[in-house]
C-alpha cells in the first residue's frame, strides 16, 4: 500500500515539476518578411512555444540537416497533438541577398514544411543582419563565396524567453519533445 502511494506520489511530482530548463533571458525583437512577403513579428508567437533555427537555401552544410532534423522533430510534435497548437517553428535566412521569399517558399516546399506553423523569414539584408547579430548568431563568407555561420537552434518558452540551445546534435525529436512538454507543464 505504501508503495503504491509513493509512487503515485513520484508521478503526480513529475507531472506538475517545472521545467529544468534554464531562462536565459527574452529573445530578440525579431520583425521581419515571411515566405508569403507578409510582415512578421516573433513576438505574435507569444503564447506558444518557438524553435528558432538560422538556415540559407543554398547551404550544402548543417542548414539541410537542421532543416531535415526540425522535420522529425515537427513530426515528433505533431504525434504528441503539440504541432501548430502549442509549438511553431521560425527559420531565418542567413543570406537575404538570395533567400527571397519565394525562395523560402520553395525551400519549404522542397521539405515539406508546414507554412501555417512553420515561418520561414528574410528582409532587407540589413535588418536580417541585425536579427542575427540580437540572437548572437554570426555569418561571413569564406573565400569561395560559401557561408560560415554556427549551428544553433533556440527553443522559446511561452513568454518569449530563451529556454535552451541546441546545436545539430543535440536537436533529437526526444530532446525537443521532453523539453517542450517541462515548458508546458510550467505554463499552467
Amino acid at each position: 500500500m505504501l508503495a503504491s502511494l509513493l509512487i503515485a506520489w513520484s508521478l503526480a511530482q513529475a507531472k506538475s515539476a517545472p521545467s529544468p530548463l534554464a531562462d536565459i533571458g527574452p529573445a530578440p525583437r525579431t520583425v521581419l518578411v515571411d515566405s508569403s512577403s507578409k510582415p512578421f513579428d516573433l513576438s505574435s508567437l507569444k503564447g506558444k512555444i518557438v524553435v528558432v533555427s538560422f538556415v540559407y537555401t543554398t547551404c550544402t552544410g548543417v542548414c539541410p540537416g537542421t532543416t531535415q532534423a526540425m522535420v522529425r522533430v515537427k513530426n515528433t510534435l505533431k504525434e504528441a497533438k503539440l504541432w501548430g497548437k502549442s509549438v511553431e517553428f521560425v527559420s531565418i535566412t542567413l543570406d537575404p541577398q538570395r533567400d527571397t521569399p519565394d525562395v523560402l517558399r520553395q525551400y519549404a516546399k522542397l521539405f515539406r514544411a508546414d507554412g501555417e506553423s512553420w515561418h520561414f523569414l528574410t528582409g532587407p539584408p540589413s535588418d536580417v543582419s541585425s536579427v542575427i547579430a540580437d540572437w548572437g548568431m554570426w555569418v561571413k563568407a569564406g573565400p569561395t563565396g560559401v557561408l560560415d555561420h554556427p549551428s544553433r537552434i533556440f527553443l522559446l518558452d511561452a513568454r518569449g524567453h530563451q529556454r535552451e540551445i541546441y546545436n545539430l546534435g543535440f536537436l533529437t525529436p526526444q530532446a525537443v519533445l521532453d523539453d517542450v512538454r517541462g515548458l508546458l507543464r510550467e505554463k499552467r
